[in-house]
């Protein structure tokens, strides 16, 4: 089984990290990669971090983190306009392809 990939948005609650949306990005590894390092964020977690992206990769169900980011408010913003666009312009040239 092939593995594949996704972002997902996290937000601190007071039950703990709790995962409000994700984008699912299918199989290409290196697509997935390379939006991913193009993301806004520091790698660095604080202990009051509030929202964090993970790049996810599934093998058999199995959730394997590849990535994790710190983001502000602002930065969640630029980066949710970017994963749409990128995931676009992906789903719309391979349906042209």
């Amino acid at each position: 089984m092939e593995a594949n990939y996704e972002i997902s948005l996290n937000i601190r609650t007071s039950a703990g990290m709790e995962t409000y949306g994700c984008f699912s990005l299918g199989a290409d590894e290196k697509f997935a990669s390379r939006l991913y390092s193009s993301l806004e964020g520091d790698e660095q977690i604080a202990i009051d971090s509030v929202i964090t992206i993970d790049l996810i990769k599934r093998e058999n169900g199995i959730p394997l983190p590849q990535g994790l980011l710190h983001c502000s408010y602002d930065q969640l913003a630029a980066n949710v306009r970017l994963i749409t666009k990128e995931v676009f312009k992906k789903l719309n040239l391979k349906l042209v392809a």
